[in-house]
This record gives C-alpha cells, structure tokens and sequence, in this order.
C-alpha cells in the first residue's frame, strides 16, 4: 500500500474502529479509489495484467524478479485476475526453470490466501499444470499450493475428491517430498467416510516408510484425520508402539502423540502384554509407554512426554502411584500358583544335581524373573521429570503431576512431598510453577509442620512474585495442627519485617488463613493479642502491619465462629472498628456494637430498574432539545455514581455516560457546523469528541453487534463533523479528515455487509450513499456532498442496557501519595535517575491491548515522557483457581529524571492505553509523587 493510505490509515485511530454501514457500498470501493490517486502520483502499476504482460520475452532471473513484485503488491482489480491466470499458466507452461514456476504455483497460494479470487478455478488450473510435471519439487510446492487454496474457502465435495485423488496418485513418486506432502494434503481433505474405508490404511502404510519425514508425516496426517472425526481403531496401537523408538526425533514425537490419543480414546480396550498371555487396558499401557519417553535423549520428546502425562486422568491408581516410586512394586508382576511352577518344572525335564545350592529353590525366591506387566521406565516417571536437567521438563512435569492430583486425591497427597521439593529448584519459573500447583489441589491436602518448614523457608525468596504466590498458597491450604498455624503466623510476620513492600499481600493471606481455620484460631487469640487473663495489657499500635495481620486474621475467623468474639479484649473491638472503615475488603462484617445489617446492593434489579428509568426519561424527552441535553447532563453524574457503588452495573454505566458525554459534544459542534457560535472553543470540543469515541472503541468489551454499530455510527458522524468544521476553519488541511472519512465509511459499509440483520440510521444511509455517488472524493466536493446532511443530523440513538459490558481500567497501589508526600521527597543528584517501584492492577485488558499499554510521565514543567513498560512485567493475577482471565498486575520500575529544581515538585505518574501516536487514554488517575533534583556537590 502507498504512502499515504497508510498515512490516512494511522489518522484514523483518532476516532473509533469503524464498524456499521449500509450494505449499499462495495467494500474496496472507496479503498481503491484512495490507492488509485495515490498511485498515479507515485507512478506505481496498480494492474497485475501490467506486471504479468511483462513476462513475456523475459529470462528466467526477470520473470522471478517479476513474480516476487507481484507477491508484494497484492491489491490488484480482481476483475482482471482470469485474464491474468490464464497468462501465467501459458507462462508455466514454457518456462524452462524449475524455480520459476515453484514461484508461479506459490502466488496461485498467495492470491487465494489474501483476495477473493475464484479457488475452485486455481484448483482446476494447478492440478491440470502439475499432471504434466516431471519435476519432484514443483510437484511438492504445487501440492502445498493445493493445501492453502483449499484452507482460504469451503470447497465443494467434488473438489475435495479431485485433490484427494490427485495426492493418491502422487503417494507412489519416488521423491519423499512428493510423498510427504500427499500424505499431508489427505489429512487435510479426504472425506471422513472415505478416511474410515480405506484412506486410513492407506496412510498407516507409508508408517514404514525408508524416510523419516514420511514416517512423521504418515502418523501426524492420522492424528488429523482423528481431529477431524475420524474413529482411530486400537489396531494403529501397536504401529505406534514400535515407531517409539525410532531412530528420528520427529518420528518418535508424532508415535508418542498417537498413542496418547489412542489411549485416551479407547481407554477400557484390553490389550496383551508383550511376551505374555496377560491382560491390561489400553490407557494403562500407553501411560507406560509415555512415561518411558521421559528418559528419552531428546529434551523435545521428554517435554511432550510429560505434558501428555496430564492428559491421560482415566489412568490405574497403581500406574499412577508407580510414577512416584523408582522401584518397582510387587504386585505389578505376574505371579504363578505352586502348582503351575511344579507343572513347569517337569516339564522342563531338569532335576535337582545337588552340586549348586537351593538350585531347586521356589523360582519367586530366588528370581523375578517373571513377566511384568509395567514397563520398568515408567517407575519414578514423574520422579525422573522433576530431576531433569532442562527447566522445560521439569516445568512440564509439575504441570502434570498438578493435572493428575487435581483428579485423583490419593495422588495428591502422595505427590504433595515431590512438589514442596520443587520450592527449592534453581529456576525462578519452575519454583512458581510448583507453589500454583500446590496452591491448585489445596482442597485435597492438609499440610504437616516438616513439610510447612520447607515451604517457609521460601518466603524470604528475593522474588516478590514467589514471595505472593507463596502467600496465596498458604491462604489456600490447611494445616494439622495449632503448632503448624503459629509456625505459619510467625514466619509470615517475620518476613513482612524485611519486605514491607509485602503489606497487601501478605494481608490477603492472612484473611485466608483465618477464614479457613477458625477453630485454631480461637485457640491461639489470647496468646496472638497477648492478653493476660488478669492483668491489663498495653494498647497495640494499630499502624503496626505485623499487628494489623494477626487482627484481619482473627476478624476473618470471627465470622465463621461467632464465639471468638467474647474473647477479644476492648481495645481490639474498637480497632475492629477503625480497620472497618479503613480497609473493608479485608476486615468482614461482624456482630460487632450498633447495628449489623449490611447494605446489600443487587444489581439485576435496583441498578438496573434505576439506569431503565433513566434511559426511558431521556428517550421522551427527545424532541426537545434543550431538555434533552440538560437529563444528558445530569445523567452522566448519576451514572459515574451507579458505577462507583455497585460493580456489577459498572461497565454498563461507565458505556452510557461516556456514549452520552460524545453525543452532547457531538451537538454541540452540530451548532458550530450550522453557523451557530458555542461557548467552548471548536478545536477543543473536537479533541474531547475525539477521546470519548476513542474510549468506547477501545475501553469497553463484551460489546454486543448492536452497540458496535451505535459505535461505528458515532465514529462516522465524529469523522463528518471534524471534515465539515476542518473546512469551514480553512486553517490546516482537510485532506487527512477527508481520507479518514473515506476510510471509516467504507469499514462501516462492510461492518453492515457482515451483519445484514443490522439497520443503519437515517443519517449513515445518507452519508454511505452520498460518499459511493462522489466519483473524486476530494475533501471539497465531499464536503458539499455531506454538509446538508451534518447540519440536519437527527439525535443519535439511546443505547440498550447490556449488563455484560466490561471496561479497561487500573488500580495504582504502588507509588501512593502518602508514601511519597512532601515529607518523604525522592531525591537525587541532578541529571542523573531515581529507580520508583510502580505496581498496579488491570482489569479487563484484552490480550490485543497489552502491546498498548503505557507508562505517562508528565514533570511540572509540562514535559510528558512516555514509556513502554516490557512484556515480562504486565502477568495475569493468580488466584486459587487459577490464572485470572481478566485481572492483569504490572509490576516494574519508573524512572524519574531531571534537571535541578530549587525545591521539590510533584510528579504525575499513570498508566494509559497508546491507541494513536500522541494520544493515550488514560485507565485511572494519576498519582502524585515528590520529586527534587539537586545540584552535584562540588568537592573543595
């Protein structure tokens, strides 16, 4: 794409995404006519038949430089492409030079993959091309080309017994790549029905094949066929059994994941043991099977092996409990009566000579020779994953040993040893892996003192991220004993002496804690709040942490066992008081003085009666402007209000205030565009238009099609807007609003296009039809195409209330202000930087928006720095569940710098989402540190 689409492209992230337009306008209407002006200024062909007609007369090295131009255009009239693949099938035809035509079918791929072009007639011309080709690597590109084209649309059934046919005809080339790429093309394309028939079998075959890459391609095109739906029979376990010692690591990947899934789809199929007449099911075998890859040569295949090991739950509890043992159990061998030991022995015909001693000894005394019914690599598998020197297998490992424990208790209790050993592993990821897993079966385990003074000692871990993950483990188990309990309080405390940074965290564990052992607890109060039975103790400093944890603990209990509460002296009862007020989400509710009940807030029927009277009152005052705008007014406070004090609602609020807030600006600037003079400067109410419909396109989620479409209908009319009041300014050019209204209305178009149920409103018809009339969309002609249609704009439609709605913000709760206030001033030398701690908490930030997010410096010389915090510091918040879909933590470093100040100034530090170049939405507000650069100190 030229220059200046892109130019247009990057302005138009100043209004939000284009979704919604009338179905009247073809899609790459207003897109090619951008990239036709442009093109005709940069001199640029815009016709593939231009660059195909080139190759006529040309060399092999020219007509590859040719094809090369071709893939890296890609925007071309599609009316000409029939024309032009008929010219580049002639060219196939007699070009001598194998690398030529691999290019030719490769672009075939590419014009399926990115336009519209008819695939069913590439299909037709590419197998027609290849039937006639001698050469091994055209035939292998144009079966990959095959692969892509039938990907990029639905072919018909006709069509996918055409490319199926083709590629069994290809299985018998002799080239590997051939053969290979046919296997893959009938993985991909043979009909379900036929794959059951006979296509299966016919790619078990090629399972022997003298190639490696044959054999993987063979097992891996199964495996498709089994994703697709295709009945794997049990008589592919044995095939995949031998291949798992194939001499190819590529081979033995593929084999271990067919019997995976051969075992975890036909778990109770009996099967025998090798070499004996004995019995096991299938999924206990292929367990053995996986569990012997671990010891593997290859770190890629034992990484598989133990992550397949999770997977495969329907397992044997002694297969299972073997894993952790390196010994092999005596009930896993087959064992013979007296009788069939007798019987055998005579009829080996041997007898006792008396030259060796208890030579005639019972066989299990003195010999275990008998069969086993596990193979000797799956003792201490998991054992052996833990062991390994690669932190990827033992990553692997935990994860599955948590995965196993999660369905089987007994597992779990066996396995809770191994993991507490992994708190110490040498990597600071496979520490944190073993600590969620833990965390992840607390419900089935109940901690002892020795293995609680293992866990402890990883307290004091230097990372903070352990150091939490250790604090939700213990906030999620339970412990034995009232010795284990204060062995836990006591270590907990000790290390919020070293690392105060831990205060939060180490609350949260606390109010675990006692929430789940309430009777301890009440054991231990006095002995916890030091009181004497007798004599009156000294008042506790309520601003003391480590006094605040034992508090928040006990409170917790509380509310589970009411008759903690008589033993809680008086000073603790009005402390409860002040850490009520202070810190509700820690301290409950108890029965506690006063009145106890709670104010309880539902939001499926208080908030959302009250926001269905609000939205009704604006809808009937609609026809009075004046009125209208004053209830908008209004209701934006309300709704700000809603958001604060009940969460649920808070979304759904935050949507209709700030959808209300553009439309008011939106009118507004409507008055300014019909000539009228408004109070506010245009530029600015344009700005604040700008940021309010970029907030409902980026903000908000869980949006349903008919709210995108009010979106993409205030972004069409914000755009319109900005174009009709850029002109009527004359004082900076109209050709970038112009290009982003072009750009908008035409997403807008197919947005409609897609969704054919959707309605556009009376003014976005008018503006799509007047736009696809404009045969030179230039900014002046648009604009006396749109203006009468501007100035006359009805009001924009109310939203419907959609309860699901959520919204992107943040919580900063490193730096605070009061931290860092003026009595506490960060200082340094002048020129040089101050490293800030900066935590904070994001909800609801989509996975898209997380190369988005910003750092917003801004100095009291007006001076804004912004940075991109890195990758590894933005990780989703852990819970005892699990990783939190929605909650996001930021944890890195600041850094201020500046020249010298004469005294200290505040600094404002946020987080924002960069969704346009000079332009961020900020997600909370910001906090206030002090900061004071001083002069160097000159020595004498």
């Amino acid at each position: 794409m030229t220059l200046s689409v892109k130019r247009s492209i990057s302005e138009i992230a100043s209004l939000p995404e284009p979704v919604t337009i009338v179905p009247q306008i073809p899609t790459h209407r207003l897109y090619k006519r951008i990239r036709r002006n442009a093109c005709k200024s940069n001199g640029t062909l815009t016709s593939i038949l231009a660059y195909v007609n080139m190759l006529e007369d040309t060399t092999s090295n020219e007509a590859l430089q040719i094809l090369l131009k071709i893939t890296d255009s890609m925007h071309f009239d599609e009316s000409e492409f029939p024309e032009a693949i008929r010219k580049l099938v002639e060219h196939f035809q007699r070009e001598p030079e194998s690398a030529v035509r691999v290019k030719i079918l490769s672009l075939f791929a590419d014009l399926a993959t990115e336009t519209t072009i008819d695939g069913q007639q590439l299909i037709d011309e590419v197998i027609k091309l290849l039937k006639v080709e001698k050469s091994a690597k055209v035939i292998s590109q144009g079966l990959i080309v095959l692969e892509k084209i039938g990907k990029s649309f639905t072919p018909s059934v006709a069509y996918m017994n055409q490319m199926v046919f083709f590629a069994k005809v290809k299985l018998f080339s002799p080239s590997h790549n051939v053969q290979r790429h046919a296997i893959l093309l009938l993985g991909v394309f043979v009909l379900v029905s036929d794959a059951e028939k006979e296509s299966l079998e016919l790619i078990g075959k090629y399972t022997d094949s003298p190639d490696a890459r044959v054999r993987a391609q063979a097992f891996r095109s199964m495996l498709t066929l089994g994703e697709r739906g295709v009945q794997l029979p049990p008589a592919l376990y044995p095939r995949a059994c031998a291949s798992l010692t194939d001499d190819y690591e590529c081979v033995r990947r593929e084999a271990l994941n067919m019997v995976f899934e051969l075992g975890v789809r036909h778990p109770e199929e009996m099967i025998k043991v090798q070499d004996s007449e004995q019995e096991v099911r299938l999924i206990d075998d292929a367990f053995g099977k996986v569990c012997s890859a671990i010891c593997d040569l290859s770190m890629n295949i034992r990484t598989l092996a133990a992550e397949l090991l999770g997977g495969m739950t329907m397992v044997s509890d002694e297969f299972l409990h073997q894993t952790l043992d390196k010994k092999l159990m005596s009930n896993m061998r087959k064992k013979r009566s007296l009788h069939e030991r007798s019987a055998a022995h005579f009829a080996s015909g041997e007898w006792s000579s008396g030259k060796k001693w208890a030579d005639d000894a019972p066989k299990e005394v003195i010999s275990a020779d008998s069969v086993s019914l596990m193979a000797s690599g799956a003792c201490g598998a998991l054992v052996q994953g833990l062991e390994d020197e690669f932190l990827e297998v033992r990553t692997a490992s935990v994860n599955s040993m948590c995965k196993l424990a999660l369905k089987n208790s007994l597992f779990a209790v066996t396995s809770l040893d191994f993991l507490v050993d992994m708190f110490n592993d040498e990597i600071e990821e496979v520490r944190l892996r073993a600590i969620y897993s833990l965390t992840a079966i607390s419900r089935h385990i109940i901690l002892r003192e020795d293995q609680l003074e293992t866990m402890l000692s990883s307290l004091e871990d230097y990372s903070v991220e352990v150091r939490e993950g250790l604090h939700l483990m213990l906030g999620a188990c339970k412990v034995s004993t009232k010795a284990c309990l204060m062995l836990v309080v006591q270590k907990v405390l000790d290390v919020l002496l070293k690392y105060p940074e831990d205060r939060l965290s180490t609350f949260g564990c606390m109010q675990r804690v006692g929430q789940k052992h309430p009777e301890i607890c009440m054991s231990i109060t006095p002995l916890l709040l030091q009181d004497h039975p007798f004599f009156d103790s000294a008042e506790r400093d309520v601003e003391d942490p480590a006094y605040v944890c034992v508090l928040i603990m006990l409170f917790n209990a509380a509310q589970h066992l009411p008759a903690m509460l008589s033993l809680f002296p008086e000073t603790t009862i009005k402390h409860y008081a002040y850490l009520r007020d202070t810190m509700p989400n820690f301290v409950p509710r108890l029965a506690v003085g006063g009145d106890t009940k709670e104010l309880n807030l539902v939001g499926s029927t208080g908030s959302r009666q009250f926001l269905e009277t609000l939205l009704s009152n604006i809808q009937r005052a609609y026809s009075a402007p004046q009125a209208r705008q004053a209830l908008l007014k209004a209701a934006q406070d309300d709704l700000d209000r809603l958001a604060e004090i009940d969460p649920a609602f808070s979304g759904t609020a935050n949507f209709t205030s700030v959808f209300f807030g553009a439309q008011l600006q939106m009118e507004q600037l409507q008055l300014a565009a019909t000539g009228h003079s408004i109070k506010a400067p245009v530029k600015e109410c344009l700005l604040q238009l700008i940021k309010k419909c970029l907030m409902l396109q980026n903000l908000f989620s869980n949006l349903t099609i008919d709210d995108q479409l009010l979106v993409k209908q205030m972004c069409l009319r914000a755009s319109a807007l900005n174009l009709v009041l850029i002109v009527k300014d004359r004082s900076q050019s109209a050709l970038g609003p112009c290009q982003l209204l072009l750009h908008i209305a035409s997403d807008t178009s197919s947005f409609l296009q897609e969704n054919t149920l959707l309605i556009a409103d009376t003014f976005t018809s008018a503006i799509l039809s007047k736009l696809a009339s404009v045969g030179d969309p230039k900014p002046g002609r648009v604009y006396r195409e749109i203006l009468p249609i501007v100035q006359t704009a009805a009001p924009v439609v109310i939203p419907q209330i959609n309860t699901n709605i959520k919204m992107c913000k943040a919580r900063i709760i490193e730096p605070t202000e009061s931290s860092y206030s003026a009595d506490n001033v960060i200082k340094v030398t002048a020129g040089l930087i101050a490293a800030v701690p900066f935590v904070a908490e994001l909800e609801n930030l989509q996975q898209s928006q997380r190369q988005d997010l910003r750092l917003k410096i801004k100095y009291p010389d007006q001076n804004v720095h912004i940075i991109v915090p890195r990758k590894r510091d933005l990780k989703k918040v852990m819970t005892e569940q699990g990783e939190s879909e929605s909650q996001w933590r930021l944890r890195t470093k600041v850094l201020l710098s500046h020249g010298i100040w004469t005294e200290a100034s505040t600094v404002e530090i946020t987080i924002c989402l960069s969704v346009k170049p000079n332009n961020e939405l900020e997600l909370c507000k910001p906090v206030k540190v002090h900061f004071a650069p001083k002069p160097v100190k000159r020595g004498l």
